[in-house]
């Protein structure tokens, strides 16, 4: 259910004024690069197929509500039934080459995650949330620059739901 509001959201936010882009990281336009080496593992150790449909968005982060710029990493499919996971960087509270740990409060970062095998939705601010991030790059100049390698295991926002381990590296260069 909340996955749905989510692509609701999704589609509100975009129109807000912002530099976006979407995709599929396997056919990227000229010049732009994607490299997704994230891996995200449910509690049995067995990885979870996350989609190749991406949109990474930068303006204001929830106008009205949060109004700072933020740089949103989107991997989803067209429907709300498959896996996808979502990382925000407030831009102005963010510091290049730092490690951040989990679980965190949302102020600099967040972490969302959607486990639709499971129907499990996973959030970087659970207490139960562990590990680390660290913020290797991150531009919002054109071209769009960010990098980050992460290994953490990211709480259930369910009172019984499993964390999901997620661990690897992430660069793209949007233009």
């Amino acid at each position: 259910m909340q996955s749905a509001v989510f692509f609701s959201l999704l589609s509100v936010l975009l129109a807000y004024s912002g530099v976006y882009h979407s995709g599929n990281s396997s056919m990227q336009q000229d010049g732009d690069s994607i490299d997704n080496n994230l891996i995200f593992k449910n509690e049995y150790g067995q990885e979870i197929q996350m989609p190749t449909d991406y949109t990474v968005y930068y303006g204001i982060c929830d106008p009205g509500y949060i109004d700072e710029y933020a740089l949103k990493i989107i991997f989803h499919e067209p429907s709300d039934k498959e896996s996808l996971w979502r990382l925000v960087l407030m831009i102005d509270d963010i510091a290049v080459d730092t490690t951040y740990s989990f679980p965190n409060d949302g102020s600099l970062f967040t972490m969302f995650i959607f486990d639709a095998g499971f129907s499990n939705e996973l959030a970087s601010n659970t207490t139960v949330s562990s590990g680390i991030i660290t913020i290797d790059t991150l531009d919002c100049d054109s071209p769009i620059r960010v990098s980050f390698t992460i290994n953490a295991s990211i709480g259930s926002e369910f009172w019984d739901g499993p964390p999901v381990h997620v661990s690897g590296d992430f660069s793209c260069t949007l233009y």
